[in-house]
């Protein structure tokens, strides 16, 4: 059950942020956090990272709700049957979190509220919910090689 409660918490934290952005932040506007490196900078991001399938935006929803569909397949068969398989419950509670917390957006606002933007090379402008797909991916991959 704790896993569910990191998955919704996660989702829940994207979500109040996003509300935030959308309610504090221009659209295309841009406001300094670090002085020449961190910024708010809120979007609308029709596609998935780097606006990839920006253009298609139903191709967009059909990809990412089927890999959500079958993470949570993976994630529930991983809560009841595979004890070696355990130690990648947490990471994937985060990641679904994430996914959960982008899609629901894409659905309810026909894209994605990003607004994060660190200034380095060809960064794109983020959210948290990115930020969780991607640091849970990193540690569901790490978790895995250590357990070898």
């Amino acid at each position: 059950m704790k896993y569910f409660g990191i998955m919704l918490s996660v989702f829940g934290l994207d979500t109040v942020t996003k509300i935030w952005a959308r309610k504090k932040l221009l659209l295309g506007g841009k406001t300094e956090i670090i002085k020449n490196r961190v910024y708010f900078r809120r979007i609308k991001n029709d596609g998935m990272a780097y606006n990839t399938l920006e253009r298609n935006p139903k191709a967009v929803l059909y990809l990412t709700g089927g890999l959500i569909g079958w993470c949570f397949a993976a994630f529930c068969m991983m809560l009841t049957k595979q004890e070696e398989k355990k130690h990648l419950l947490l990471p994937l509670s985060v990641m679904l979190g994430g996914a959960l917390g982008n899609f629901w957006d894409r659905i309810r606002r026909g894209g994605v509220t990003d607004f994060l933007y660190i200034k380095w090379k060809k960064a794109p402008i983020f959210n948290l919910a990115d930020i969780a797909i991607v640091s849970g991916g990193i540690w569901g991959l790490l978790a895995s090689l250590w357990k070898r």
